[in-house]
């Protein structure tokens, strides 16, 4: 499993690591990679994606309306050379409580400047492996999407990477790790708010922007 996380998964930057990046789709030489808006927000463009084979390539931003109230941002890319993997997509409503699911991505670390240049690359841009359990599915949307509730220790920079189910289908965007600085988006889009108890097991959770099949297939039909 970690390894199908390894080959389905990049890394997203501009002049430094921002997140990373769930490898989704091809047509043809293009392929396209969702991340989150936050991500993309930390810095301005031109962005750049890191395969797992190490190749770097210039991205550009797809326009998504359907994503206009969640926490998604959708790139592409051009490998006129190289094949990737990409990822199978599973719909979020097949997940249970209690199901148990993986998250990989890359995180973030301070240099240390004693280290080579190299070395110091490698430890910046870690890849950490992370299995937990889902703890909540929630019936509507937090504000930005947020819906996918679970146990796993996610980092800075793993915003964006594919939150996978025991068949290896991606079933959701990382986005948000539990127990977070900031205040946590506990409303929900329609201007409610869940009950203390929920919002409780919200903060004590990561969380996710669920993905569903069939809205990614009909957009990307009708871009690509």
């Amino acid at each position: 499993m970690q390894q199908l996380a390894k080959t389905i998964t990049v890394k997203i930057s501009a002049k430094e690591l921002l997140g990373s990046g769930s490898l989704l789709q091809r047509k043809g030489q293009i392929y396209i990679v969702i991340t989150n808006a936050h991500v993309l927000r930390a810095a301005k463009p031109p962005y750049e994606i890191q395969t797992p084979d190490g190749h770097v390539y210039q991205a550009s931003v797809l326009q998504v309306a359907e994503f206009q109230e969640a926490d998604l941002a959708v790139l592409q890319f051009r490998s006129p050379d190289v094949a990737y993997t990409v990822a199978n997509i599973k719909d979020a409503s097949s997940l249970q409580v209690g199901d148990e699911v993986f998250v990989g991505g890359f995180i973030s670390h301070l240099t240390n400047q004693k280290l080579s240049t190299q070395a110091a690359k490698i430890l910046n841009h870690q890849f950490l492996f992370t299995s937990g359990k889902v703890t909540l599915l929630l019936d509507k949307a937090l504000e930005q999407g947020y819906q996918i509730g679970y146990t796993n220790d996610v980092r800075k920079g793993m915003s964006g990477a594919p939150l996978l189910n025991v068949y290896g289908e991606v079933v959701g965007i990382n986005s948000l790790h539990k127990d977070p600085l900031w205040d946590t988006p506990e409303v929900y889009q329609d201007g409610s708010q869940p009950d203390k108890s929920l919002q409780e097991l919200i903060r004590r959770s990561s969380m996710a922007v669920p993905l569903k099949k069939e809205v990614l297939q009909n957009h990307w039909e009708n871009k690509l």
